[in-house]
């Protein structure tokens, strides 16, 4: 069970009929959305009002909105099949650890109509609260893999016929210079370190994010934003 909190996460999560064991409404808010509460005597959904005070002393910035959901599924290499698309879009993330960068790739994920995130086991962010708070609710209608070995992921994607873009400072290729027919994974690099030298080599295309600024770095949410707008398939 995970504790999401905040209008949109609330709302999105009974939009994706995912399963609540109870949402949790202000006093103050109940007054204010009157839809919310037929939303939830329509599906079911058990449901309290509870004083502002209590509900802010408790869960912070929860907007008035929080409920108790279950675990988010998450994936593992042996699915990795099912997401197979013509002209497909997965995202790999490699070594990123912040939670509120990784809320806000989701988000980005779901607005340009990726797949799959694809992270590996050791050194990432999980799942967490933060999370799906700064999705927004984008994170209900966004598949995620954790795998033991980002390698073997990418191994797999090439036999599965997905080329692989990653992004570094060394990258020469521009957005516009690939083919939006090909199915696509995409690497993006931790926050601190970049993408791993083993996924460098990998890639059939290193992407570079021309910028004419006086500071020549993004952060991870920042660059995947752009990344996944440039090479979204439709």
């Amino acid at each position: 069970m995970i504790t999401i909190f905040g209008k949109n996460c609330v709302y999105e999560a009974l939009r994706a009929k995912s399963k609540l064991d109870k949402v949790l409404i202000s006093d103050l808010q109940s007054k204010k959305d009157k839809n919310i509460i037929d939303i939830l005597k329509k599906n079911g959904v058990k449901f309290e009002i509870v004083e502002k005070t209590k509900l802010d002393s408790k869960y912070k910035d929860n907007q008035g909105y929080v409920a108790f959901r279950e675990d988010y599924k998450i994936y593992s290499i042996e699915d990795l099949n099912k997401f197979k698309k013509d002209k497909g879009r997965i995202l790999i993330l490699d070594g990123v650890q912040d939670p509120h960068n990784f809320g806000a790739i989701i988000r980005s994920v779901d607005a340009f109509g990726y797949d799959l995130i694809i992270l590996p086991n050791n050194r990432s962010v999980r799942v967490t609260e933060v999370v799906a708070h700064v999705s927004t609710g984008a994170i209900e209608y966004t598949p995620i893999m954790y795998v033991n070995s980002l390698l073997t992921a990418v191994q797999s994607l090439k036999d599965m016929g997905y080329w692989i873009v990653g992004t570094d400072a060394t990258g020469t290729t521009l957005a516009k210079d690939i083919d939006k027919n090909l199915s696509l994974a995409v690497i993006i690099g931790s926050e601190g370190f970049g993408m791993s030298k083993t996924l460098v080599k990998q890639s059939d295309f290193l992407l570079q994010i021309p910028m004419v600024g006086h500071v020549n770095s993004l952060n991870a949410s920042v660059s995947a934003g752009i990344v996944l707008n440039d090479l979204k398939n439709y």
